[in-house]
C-alpha cells in the first residue's frame, strides 16, 4: 500500500513519526480532525495485519492536504524538497566514484506529451 513501508527503515520510518506530529496540528488548525482519526486507523491496521510502518509519505499527505495544497501538487511538493539532496548524493558519487544508492532502470510506458 502507498504510503507504507521503506526500504531502509523496516521497524518504522523516525521521520514519519516527527512528521506526525506537525500533521496532527494542522489538521487540527484546520478543523480536519477526521483526517487523523482515519490515518491513525489504517497506520494502527497495518501495523498490526501487515506488520508494514508508516512511511514519510503517510503523514505528509495529511500536512499537505491541512495546508490547502491541491492534491495534484503533492507529488511535485515531495519531488522539490529532494532534489537537493539527491543533487548532492549525485555530487558525492561523482567525486568518489562510488554508488550511494542503487541504480534503476524504468520499465513503464514510454513518456507521453502533456498537453
Amino acid at each position: 500500500m502507498m504510503r507504507f513501508g521503506h526500504r531502509v527503515y523496516k521497524n518504522g520510518d523516525h521521520r514519519a513519526r516527527i512528521l506526525e506530529v506537525g500533521a496532527r496540528e494542522l489538521c487540527a488548525a484546520a478543523g480536519q480532525d477526521q483526517w487523523t482519526e482515519i490515518a491513525e486507523i489504517v497506520a494502527r491496521l497495518m501495523i498490526e495485519e501487515k506488520g508494514i510502518h508508516p512511511n514519510l509519505d503517510w503523514p505528509a499527505a495529511r500536512a499537505y492536504y491541512a495546508m490547502g495544497l491541491p492534491i495534484e501538487t503533492f507529488t511535485p511538493t515531495f519531488v522539490a524538497s529532494r532534489v537537493a539532496g539527491w543533487s548532492a548524493h549525485i555530487i558525492e558519487q561523482h567525486e568518489d566514484n562510488r554508488l550511494i544508492r542503487p541504480s534503476s532502470d524504468y520499465i513503464g510506458p514510454a513518456p507521453r506529451s502533456l498537453g
